[in-house]
């Protein structure tokens, strides 16, 4: 016996020596390759075998593997990678996030977090580190692309420009911006953007939150994902969770980010330069002139005609021929011309007059682009957060310094995050968000057509030959008669003085967060109490000097100055639960109260005449200036509830219902109840369908109602400050709008169904939805009597349908852990925007206007926002009608539709490769259709700027209309009577006599009628965008560790907004059609001198300690 135990146990002994021999340790570190962080936890297992174990909390492992071994490491919520140790001591690895798996939890209504199979209602939602690889300034823009259904539209390319954002379309006459909700808790958005006429875009307040400090952003789009917040969600809900620490995967870590990234303005009106300033230069009329005066060139110079008839500079205010003028319709250019200019050499006459020499009259073509500089932002981030078992902490410190495109205007925002959490008993736990941000600006650019918006001038109406350098290098000097330097003392200033004198600045603090307790009461019923609160304060400053053209200035300069203060509290109270009731049902819900007041303050002061030119002080105001104040307040009470009722874990319903009491409606109609109810169903878990193919089928349907009411003080008649005086009594004056009768909240009833699927082992999925909203009861403001004593007043009216459908669809096109991987994300949505009713006989409600009568208009019975306009006669094939004799163009008599602000589809296209420790990201952004008024193309035509008032020879052998001038359309001469007089139908418009017309006329007059017909500037909105591009690699861990503290490091290159790729036919002025004025429905459809779009070029640094 004791001899076979001695066999048995040399024979184990050979068989450990030889198991020795061929294996080896392993050892290595697993890190998260989003930020280097080391991940405690993960699973190493020897494939083959059952040999396996976890990381420390250092995410150090060590393990024996076999020569030939293989490595499989896997972690919850990262994608599994397996690794050949090929004989290797030391293996370290980087796993990826499974995006897959990490959005099968989404956070939802009051911050609270769900299985996204739980849901019966469309969510979608980005990422913070997918914002934060491209940034912009304004994360409203950070969006644009992303989301099906959601559509951005930009201010323009000034710096900290506003932007608006709709989800699903317009579904009202009034606002129709969503809610933002900033880790459980409402915010502001507030915007004071320019106008088409004039003003400043301030920008909107959702710009104040940096993209760095954000974990997540989930848009929710129905009416059922958005009733818990009640009416100020009636548009949809953009939730913004930020990053608290709690996701890291060790307990202490600093991470510390800085990038620089310099912008170009890449998107320039088309102008021509073939003809400068000045009128009637066209080689056309010159020849006509020859011709009716029976002269030769010989006899009669087109160098002496340039001179005498079309351009001669004096004092810029007409005392030359036409130097007062502004437009391009002036001799022709670089052929050898000389002719007196601003900024030609002078001499003074006997009277001390100066004497202007001629000098070449050559084209600039850059004049406008040479204006522009190189932008600059510099961002830097810091951030330090850590936890232990029972806390977590984290504070965020970023830095945004930015010089606009145009000269001397600039951004800066300084901002500070903090969020904890303490759990303080078994039972009992707290969290708070704190945020402050100071924004602010020394000067911002001006905008819409005002003489302060630098665009309006040299980008609109603007001489040809101006030499932009020398405009540059006398801004600050006088002319021989004591204007300012400049090529034109009519209508604008010098750029220059501009932008350096007439000064626009803001400055905004801000404090923003929420206070939380959460008791647990029982196991799956906890009680929880917060606080929110938004409040920002925000002082103007608007300055026009002495000199200032084309501004009411009449002595000493001008200045205005304002404050506004925002504050918006709440206060919610609401008890959670959620309890299994057996194996096959589970409910949640929660039961509920909130406390919303909003209170708004504005006062400001404008000065008209100052007794010391230029000293913007209120001591320094010469008479009385003009004061104004105004304040409101705004309180809704609310109730709510939801429940959810899950059935082996496929069938799940969900219900909710609130009650708001609001102060702005008449008192009877305060309250008002709004319900929804959603059904899910997985039925590839009900019936056991799940295979290697299908991984995951679901249909969901929800339906809901959402109120709205009005703005504060609607309700009753209000008083209100004149603008000036009597015997030094301030007067007041009653408002004109009549108190409406039986007001109640607007109503808006949604549905939505969709359909959910899941292939390859979830590599490849789509989220189809279908939804319908119909807004009933809408608050319209409408005209009354005059004998009334009042001029309008508020009634409910009108129903607007919104209906579409949005595909989001998902690929893992290759999926190699450690190699090369390619995820495609696309987005599309088709929404239809139909006004059904309006008030009575009420054919049209006018949402805004424009110039010349242009109007964008609601109509019943068409899509919402119809384009109203003079626009070409036609007759009934559809070509333009032209007046016998004249040739030209014969207009509408009344506004006729033509065109519609709506666009067909919206999408985007997002596509992500990875190889090894390089990733590359690339964003095409798409719209298709919607149109707009750009009066960049408009006076572009009247002034001779643009491009294509030189196209196909028009100034050289004038224009004949439907030949070389809209031949896509035809044009025929009107039909006349036996007097000659054209003939029209019993609507006034003009009937066409079916003969071609062959008459040509001048390029001058064709585009001067511009004037009186906004239709030839409609333009086709459509655009494809390369949004952005991030190329970035992470240094390799065996780098990274020679490093000491530094835990993780990458690079990036980014750049954004880096072409537009394609445009409609009909934007040959070459705006960019991506624009618009602030948030409002009025600044929709309509462009006007926007500043040229940027494109930003940059890069990153991250560092994690």
């Amino acid at each position: 016996m004791k001899k076979s135990y001695l066999i048995y146990f040399v024979f184990l002994s050979m068989l450990v020596h030889l198991a020795s021999a061929q294996e080896h340790r392993v050892t290595g570190t697993v890190t998260d390759a989003a930020d280097g962080s080391t991940l405690p936890g993960v699973t190493v297992l020897v494939r083959g075998t059952g040999a396996g174990t976890i990381t420390d909390n250092a995410g150090r492992y060590e393990i024996a593997v076999p020569e030939d071994g293989v490595l499989v490491f896997s972690f919850i919520g990262m994608m599994s990678q397996t690794v050949n140790v090929g004989g290797r001591s030391v293996v370290n690895v980087a796993l990826s996030a499974d995006v897959a798996t990490l959005q099968e939890i989404v956070v939802t209504a009051l911050g609270i977090s769900r299985e996204r199979k739980a849901l019966s209602y469309s969510v979608q939602g980005v990422g913070g580190d997918e914002l934060s690889e491209a940034k912009d300034i304004n994360l409203v823009n950070s969006l644009s692309g992303r989301i099906a259904g959601v559509q951005v539209t930009s201010g323009g390319g000034g710096i900290g420009a506003s932007s608006r954002i709709t989800i699903r379309g317009n579904s009202s006459f009034g606002n129709n911006q969503p809610l933002f909700v900033v880790d459980g808790t409402p915010i502001s958005n507030f915007a004071t953007a320019v106008s088409q006429y004039g003003g400043a875009d301030y920008g909107n307040a959702i710009m104040d939150i940096d993209a760095a400090n954000i974990e997540s952003v989930t848009v929710l789009k129905g009416g059922m994902a958005a009733a818990l917040y009640g009416q100020n969600a009636a548009n949809g809900v953009i939730l913004i969770t930020t990053k608290d620490g709690s996701g890291k995967r060790k307990n202490f870590g600093v991470n510390i980010s800085s990038a620089v990234t310099f912008e170009t303005p890449y998107i320039f009106p088309a102008y021509q330069n073939k003809y400068g300033q000045g009128l009637n230069g066209e080689m056309f009329l010159y020849n006509k002139y020859l011709a009716d005066n029976n002269l030769t060139e010989a006899e009669y110079s087109y160098q002496d005609y340039a001179y005498e008839r079309t351009f001669r500079y004096y004092n810029g205010r007409g005392g030359g021929l036409f130097d007062g003028r502004d437009e391009s319709w002036g001799a022709k250019l670089d052929i050898g011309l000389m002719l007196p200019q601003f900024n030609s050499p002078y001499t003074l006459d006997e009277n001390g007059l100066p004497v202007y020499q001629n000098t070449p009259w050559i084209s600039q073509p850059n004049n406008t682009r040479d204006f522009f500089e190189t932008g600059l932002t510099m961002d830097n981030f810091f951030e330090i957060y850590g936890s232990s078992d029972n806390s977590v902490a984290r504070l965020g410190v970023s830095s945004m310094q930015s010089q606009g495109t145009i000269p001397n205007t600039d951004l800066t925002r300084y901002s500070v995050n903090f969020s904890g959490e303490l759990k303080i008993s078994e039972r009992f736990s707290g969290k708070a968000t704190v945020n402050y941000v100071k924004n602010f600006s020394d000067n911002l650019p001006g905008g819409g057509y005002e003489s302060d918006n630098v665009m309006q001038s040299i980008g609109g109406w603007f001489g040809r030959q101006v030499d932009m350098e020398a405009l540059k290098e006398n801004w600050q000097t006088k002319d021989p008669f004591g204007y300012w330097y400049n090529w034109n003392q009519t209508y604008f200033s010098n750029p220059y003085f501009i932008v350096n004198r007439m000064l626009k600045s803001r400055d905004r603090n801000r404090v923003f967060g929420n206070f939380s307790l959460n008791y647990k009461l029982a196991e799956g019923l906890a009680l929880t109490g917060r606080i929110g609160n938004d409040y920002f304060g925000e002082n103007r400053k608007e300055v026009w000097p002495d000199g200032s053209i084309g501004i009411d200035v009449t002595q000493g300069g001008r200045f205005n100055i304002n404050e506004r203060v925002n504050n918006e509290f709440n206060a919610d109270l609401f008890l959670n639960f959620d309890q299994p009731i057996n194996d096959d049902f589970r409910v949640d819900g929660l039961l509920g109260g909130n406390y919303y007041q909003r209170s708004y303050r504005f006062q400001g002061m404008a000065a008209a005449e100052l007794t010391v030119p230029d000293l913007f002080t209120i001591g320094n105001v010469s008479g009385n200036p003009t004061t104004s104040m105004f304040n409101s307040k705004v309180v809704t009470n609310s109730v709510f509830g939801s429940l959810n009722v899950g059935f082996r874990n496929y069938l799940f319903l969900n219900a909710t219902g609130r009650n708001d009491w609001s102060s702005t409606l008449p008192e009877g109609a305060w309250s008002y109840f709004y319900p929804s109810v959603g059904l899910g169903f997985v039925f590839t878990e009900a019936f056991g369908l799940e295979n290697n193919i299908l991984s995951f089928g679901k249909v969901r349907a929800s339906w809901a109602e959402i109120g709205k009411a009005t703005d504060p003080y609607n309700t009753r008649g209000t008083y209100a400050p004149a603008a000036a005086t009597f015997k030094g009594v301030t007067q007041f004056f009653i408002s004109r709008q009549l108190p409406p009768v039986g007001l109640k909240n607007e109503n808006t009833t949604s549905y939505e169904v969709g359909l959910e699927m899941a292939f390859l082992m979830n590599r490849l999925n789509f989220d189809i939805t279908y939804f319908n909203n119909l807004s009933r009861d809408q608050i319209l403001g409408v005209n009354i009597s005059p004998a009334s004593g009042y001029s309008s007043m508020l009634i409910n009216a009108g129903e607007i349908e919104t209906k579409g459908i949005e595909l989001l669809l998902n690929a893992g096109i290759a999926r190699n852990p450690g190699g090369f991987n390619w995820d495609v994300t696309v987005n599309w949505a088709k929404i239809e925007n139909m006004v059904n009713e309006l008030y009575g006989d009420l054919e049209a409600y006018q949402i805004a206007s424009s110039w010349g009568g242009l109007t964008i208009e609601a109509r019943p019975g068409k899509p919402y926002g119809t384009i109203m306009a003079l626009g070409f006669a036609r007759d009934q094939q559809g070509r333009v009608i032209v007046h016998p004799t004249t040739g030209r163009v014969l207009k509408t008599p009344v506004p006729v539709e033509v065109g519609n602000t709506t666009p067909d589809w919206l999408g985007g296209i997002r596509n992500s490769f990875s190889y090894r420790n390089l990733s590359v990201s690339a964003l095409l952004d798409m719209r298709m259709g919607g149109d707009l008024f750009s009066v960049t193309h408009w006076f572009g035509g009247y002034a001779g700027v643009a491009q294509f008032t030189v196209e196909n020879g028009v100034r050289e052998d004038g224009v004949i209309v439907g030949d070389n001038i809209l031949s896509d359309w035809g044009a025929v001469l009107a039909a006349v009577d036996g007097d000659g007089n054209i003939l029209r139908d019993e609507d006034g418009f003009p009937i066409g006599s079916g003969t071609v017309n062959n008459i040509p006329i001048s390029a001058q007059t064709y585009f001067m009628d511009f004037w009186g017909n906004q239709e030839a500037s409609i333009i086709d909105g459509s655009f494809i965008k390369l949004r952005e591009i991030s190329i970035g690699y992470s240094i390799p861990m065996s780098i990274v560790n020679r490093m000491g503290f530094i835990t993780g490091a990458d690079v990036s290159l980014v750049g954004r907004n880096l072409a537009l790729l394609y445009k409609h036919k009909s934007n040959n002025i070459n705006i960019d059609p991506e624009t618009g004025f602030g948030t409002s429905n009025a600044g929709v459809g309509l462009e006007q001198y926007q500043i040229p779009s940027s494109r930003s070029i940059g890069f990153r640094v991250n560092l994690n300690f």
